[in-house]
């Protein structure tokens, strides 16, 4: 699942936390000198930013495979909810700036990373993301569409690890995704979730329902059962299997508009839940899917963003987390885009 890291930027010292936290990372997942050098550069100007701007925000850094197959990656997050860019484009250009500054910032960004993406609303607040892969992304199958997959897993405040979990299992013309939220928080919820993806591992030819029925009886001899959805959207067929129980929302949408609630059966896995089914909705040929567990409020959805399903999925769901985290628990949202 890789490793996530949260840095709340509140005063300039925090900046060289987030520099020391990145080149760590970026050293972790096979990033040479030169590029982790980079990525420290642009970390110290998204702090800057966030500071400058906006007086406060988060750096969240992400490490992962599940998002591009077995490319390991670095994501890093600016995210605020300050005053926003009026002219995103403008903003983008090497020597506008709003302050004293010589305005290379957003420039530096766009330049150094192998990927970024940026979403704006004034008065809302701002997200940027910045990327680095080891190698380039795998070329996808001819004929088919590709999907594109990124979260944002963070543990609950003072806790060292998430109770929540999540993993994708890439195929030619289908992908599965899990998201399990352990009951609680802490080292024993997160023994639980991590069981759901391992199982998840082991047997990914199964159909949602099949699958979710073996991490049900996995998790009976943990500690902790766990609210699980298990989505497995078939690209060649432009439709989605999904089976859930317990409390983790998922969602459909065709572009920007909400087209389906995908429907799991109450309980919890490892424990007592009422009989396993699987449901199948249609995908659309500009579909997203949206997971999140029960650290993210109910009203968590794209409907407020004007453009924001247009953004990187590891964008979307910075955006979600920034806004809709309760604070108060593991904070997971997933987002699988048709891209």
């Amino acid at each position: 699942m890789g490793e996530s890291v949260r840095i709340l930027v509140e005063e300039a010292s925090k900046t060289a936390e987030a520099r020391r936290y990145a080149r760590a990372m970026a050293a972790n997942i096979g990033l040479n000198e030169t590029v982790a050098e980079q990525v420290s550069i642009v970390v110290t100007e998204a702090c800057t930013n966030l500071l400058k701007h906006a007086g406060r925000g988060e750096i969240i850094l992400h490490s992962s495979s599940e998002g591009l197959e077995t490319t390991p990656l670095l994501d890093v997050l600016a995210l605020d909810q300050g005053p926003g860019m009026r002219n995103l484009q403008q903003s983008l250009q090497d020597g506008y700036s709003t302050g004293s500054t010589a305005g290379h910032g957003l420039g530096a960004i766009i330049r150094l990373s192998q990927d970024s993406d940026f979403y704006t609303v004034p008065q809302k607040g701002t997200g940027i993301l910045a990327r680095w892969w080891t190698e380039p992304p795998k070329p996808s199958t001819p004929g088919l569409a590709t999907l594109r997959i990124s979260a944002v897993n963070l543990p609950k405040p003072g806790q060292e690890v998430s109770g929540d979990a999540w993993g994708a299992v890439h195929f030619a013309d289908y992908v599965l995704v899990l998201l399990a939220d352990g009951l609680g928080h802490g080292l024993e919820a997160n023994i639980a979730s991590m069981e759901a993806v391992r199982i998840l591992r082991l047997h990914p030819d199964l159909p949602p329902a099949a699958l979710l029925q073996r991490v049900h009886s996995a998790l009976r001899g943990t500690t902790r059962g766990a609210a699980v959805a298990i989505a497995r959207i078939d690209l060649a067929h432009s439709q989605v299997a999904f089976a859930g129980v317990g409390n983790i929302s998922a969602r459909i949408y065709s572009g920007a508009q909400p087209r389906q609630s995908l429907v799991s059966v109450n309980g919890t896995a490892g424990h007592q839940t009422e009989r396993i089914q699987e449901f199948a909705y249609p995908w659309p040929t500009d579909g997203l899917l949206q997971l999140h567990s029960d650290g993210l409020s109910t009203g968590a959805s794209l409907d407020a963003y004007p453009g924001l399903f247009l953004r990187d999925p590891a964008l979307i769901a910075g955006v979600l987390y920034r806004d809709f985290a309760r604070g108060r628990d593991d904070s997971t949202v997933v987002v699988a885009k048709a891209s």
